[in-house]
């Protein structure tokens, strides 16, 4: 596959390597301690105006970490921007544990209340992210093959956003936001973004006839 995308020549010391996972370990423990606590802050109207910004800056984020969409964006960058395959798989890996140790330990500690229906069904997704990784990898290369790498977060984020057309949330709009950042970066140049979109197109369309994001994400 090197001719799909030649991976990092870049040498990094054990120290150095453990220092990058504790990072991306740790950035997942900040983000899913904050999407939790963004979670439980509920809004009063009365308050004064600081906090009635604050506790709607929180809901803003809530409304954005409790959608797929962010993790969906996260996840394929943190792989695509990493030095292998590998890398790829790892990272991504630590980081979906720490965000999930962080939001349900939040849940556990502070109010008792431990959804472990939601955590294993999370937790088999955290498991089979490293895969997902180790494809998106190759994104970032050039070829047909790194155009069909490519396609999958970003046809997964509109069919995520494009009931924007409907319902005019803001949240699904954000998400088709998402969908357009990602063919923007991911592909490494203007001809791999024309090699997407076929692939975009068909994926989005399956996915739309057979309803397959309710099969895989729907209840969570």
């Amino acid at each position: 596959m090197n001719q799909v995308r030649v991976r990092s020549n870049l040498v990094f010391t054990i120290q150095q390597k453990l220092l990058r996972v504790l990072f991306v370990f740790s950035f997942g423990l900040i983000l899913g301690f904050v999407a939790k606590y963004a979670d439980t802050v509920s809004i009063n109207a009365d308050s004064k105006t600081i906090l009635r910004f604050y506790t709607y800056g929180l809901s803003i984020i809530r409304d954005i970490t409790t959608s797929l969409g962010i993790w969906v964006l996260i996840g394929t960058l943190l792989a695509a921007r990493s030095r292998s395959p590998k890398a790829a798989a790892l990272y991504v890996f630590i980081f979906f544990v720490g965000m999930l140790v962080a939001y349900y330990s939040y849940s556990s500690v502070l109010f008792g209340f431990f959804p472990k229906y939601y955590f294993f069904a999370w937790g088999v997704f955290a498991l089979l992210s490293p895969i997902c990784a180790y494809i998106i990898w190759y994104a970032g290369g050039n070829g047909w093959i790194a155009a069909f790498c490519s396609a999958p977060p970003i046809a997964l984020l509109l069919i995520n956003g494009d009931g924007f057309y409907y319902t005019h949330s803001l949240l699904q709009d954000f998400d088709l936001f998402l969908a357009i950042l990602l063919f923007i970066v991911l592909p490494s140049n203007n001809m791999q973004r024309l090699r997407v979109l076929p692939f975009v197109v068909i994926m989005y369309f399956l996915c739309r006839e057979y309803n397959l994001i309710s099969m895989f994400f729907g209840g969570l």
